[in-house]
């Protein structure tokens, strides 16, 4: 029976290991997409097209689920609307509008902040406090992402000039992070798919007022291969998978370990950008990735 227990519990962090990765790798090709998506899709535009349609293909496998569990959700209407915000309206949306005006560099950079926030906010929150080991880990990927954009030469760092995109970037980290450690403390016993149609249905709601100005303002976005493209992986890899696969990961390993997987997206992002954005492989990016999978191996060894 013990041994059954434990290795049933070694299964579960497996997969929710597998989770948190695969959920990185579709938010990786999401800052392609945000990068492809100037001068195609304006930024409230993208975001509310891609959860209004994630939200289109969920609700019919979903809307009997929903319903059974109806009490659990009007129980915890206010706490899912704070999840709704913070992981649909604000974090992407935010996103796409630092895209818009600092280089990649600067987004990436500015996402090594995740796990240290997390961490930070997981303290009073959660009452979790990192170990040695920890500690460890998130330096050593630290150096990892920073020699990777650097490009191997640490001087760059210095000739960074955080400017009104940078502090849009930083805002969607602290929303990210606060939204990670409280789908931890709050630990609504929903389903995860009933969990992400219901935030993706209230998100949808506090984004469409912005919306509406920005269609207003400055026009609505030509149907052509490329909005198709980025609409259909945004909605698809970037929204349903990628949620599904991090509120799974999120829930038995728990906010602090989740949020060091953050650091792969910068590297899954580099990847997808070499074939897609015909960017080339450099020993740096080899390097680096190094000391990123070595932080992740020291922050989840017990």
């Amino acid at each position: 029976m013990y041994m059954s227990t434990t290795g049933e519990a070694g299964n579960k962090k497996a997969l929710a290991v597998l989770g948190l990765v695969l959920a990185t790798l579709c938010w990786g090709g999401n800052s392609v997409a945000a990068r492809l998506s100037i001068g195609e899709i304006q930024p409230f535009t993208l975001s509310f097209w891609r959860w209004a349609i994630v939200f289109c293909l969920l609700i019919p496998f979903t809307a009997r689920q929903v319903s059974k569990e109806k009490d659990i959700i009007f129980k915890h209407k206010g706490k899912l609307v704070v999840l709704a915000i913070t992981s649909i309206s604000a974090f992407n949306t935010l996103l796409y509008l630092a895209a818009q005006s600092i280089p990649a560099v600067n987004v990436a950079l500015i996402q090594v902040g995740l796990p240290f926030v997390c961490i930070v906010l997981s303290i009073p929150l959660l009452g979790v406090y990192p170990k040695k080991a920890q500690s460890a880990g998130l330096l050593v990927a630290a150096i990892g992402l920073l020699a990777i954009f650097s490009k191997g030469d640490f001087n760059v760092l210095l000739a960074l000039d955080f400017g009104r995109g940078d502090m849009i970037m930083l805002l969607a980290v602290v929303i990210w992070a606060l939204y990670t450690v409280l789908l931890k403390r709050f630990a609504i016993p929903l389903s995860g798919h009933v969990l992400l149609t219901v935030c993706v249905g209230v998100g949808v709601v506090f984004i469409a007022p912005f919306y509406v100005w920005e269609f207003l303002t400055q026009g609505g976005f030509e149907i052509n291969a490329a909005t198709v493209f980025l609409l259909a992986y945004v909605t698809v890899f970037a929204s349903v998978v990628a949620y599904l696969s991090w509120n799974y990961g999120v829930g038995i390993l728990g906010a602090n370990q989740a949020s060091m997987f953050n650091f792969l997206i910068p590297v899954f992002s580099a990847l997808i950008a070499i074939p897609v954005l015909g960017e080339g492989l450099q020993n740096y990016h080899l390097l680096g990735g190094g000391f990123i999978f070595a932080g992740l191996w020291l922050f989840n060894k017990r």
